[in-house]
């Protein structure tokens, strides 16, 4: 792993973690300014929270914070949404939000434009990290805070592995993978009516928009994965799972 990636690694959770103490810490000042506005004392607490799991895969307890997110939100976008982070061959850091195409049993599917920038990084440097962060209640009404870090090597895959995922894009996903270049500056009128045009074709013409060669996607087989939990007035749990060979070996961590 370069040198950029290990500090990116080191530092990211750390500043994730500032900034979800920080949304815990102005729940529970709200909780008690409503205490005060109903004449209650103030109340504050503390505790240190446990994750608890018997399982030994990382995956399988991803999988169930993934789906009980989804449950417990009417948009499965949240579930679905994450920060990717690569660097580039001279250790240039970039970091943007994607949307998790699909869940593998041994990773995570991404798809893009191969003109992209991320791409570029990844093929002169295939290790990538990804953050998930859930914000949800508890049956108990308390703030539940989940985040996942995930780092691993990212491949591309072949066409007939990806057609599924391009197939079911809504419309409009699919004429931006015309017309659009990632990353590339546009005069915006233009783009408009580049957009009007072929809109007006497919929906006149009933015309089916094939997937274009630039259109790619990625699986990212993580080497790690960190899972921290924080719930109310409890300091938070981090449970660290490191692939050693074929098999994965964990341990708490501090938060």
């Amino acid at each position: 792993m370069k040198l950029s990636t290990m500090l990116l690694a080191k530092s990211s959770p750390s500043l994730v973690c500032r900034l979800i103490t920080s949304y815990a810490t102005l729940n529970i000042r709200s909780l008690s300014t409503l205490r005060q506005a109903k004449n209650e004392p103030p109340y504050e607490d503390s505790g240190l929270h446990k994750i608890n799991t018997n399982s030994k895969n990382p995956m399988e307890i991803f999988s169930k914070w993934y789906n009980e997110h989804m449950i417990a939100n009417e948009s499965m976008t949240s579930a679905k949404a994450f920060s990717l982070a690569t660097v580039s061959k001279t250790g240039k850091v970039s970091c943007r939000s994607l949307i998790l195409r699909r869940l593998d049993e041994d990773g995570f599917v991404m798809m893009t434009d191969g003109r992209s920038r991320k791409s570029n990084d990844l093929a002169g440097n295939p290790q990538a990290s990804m953050v998930f962060l859930w914000l949800n209640k508890t049956d108990d009404n308390l703030p539940q805070t989940r985040q996942v870090r995930i780092e691993g090597t990212v491949s591309k895959l072949n066409t007939d592995n990806m057609k599924e995922l391009y197939d079911i894009e809504p419309l409009f996903c699919k004429i931006r993978a015309q017309i659009c270049e990632q990353g590339k500056e546009v005069v915006w009128e233009q783009l408009k009516r580049d957009h009007d045009q072929l809109f007006d074709k497919v929906i006149k013409n009933n015309v089916q928009l094939p997937k274009p060669d630039h259109v790619v996607a990625y699986k990212l087989v993580p080497n790690v994965i960190e899972f921290y939990e924080a719930i109310g007035q409890k300091i938070g749990d981090r449970l660290l799972f490191t692939k050693e060979g074929i098999s994965w070996q964990s341990r708490h961590i501090a938060a």
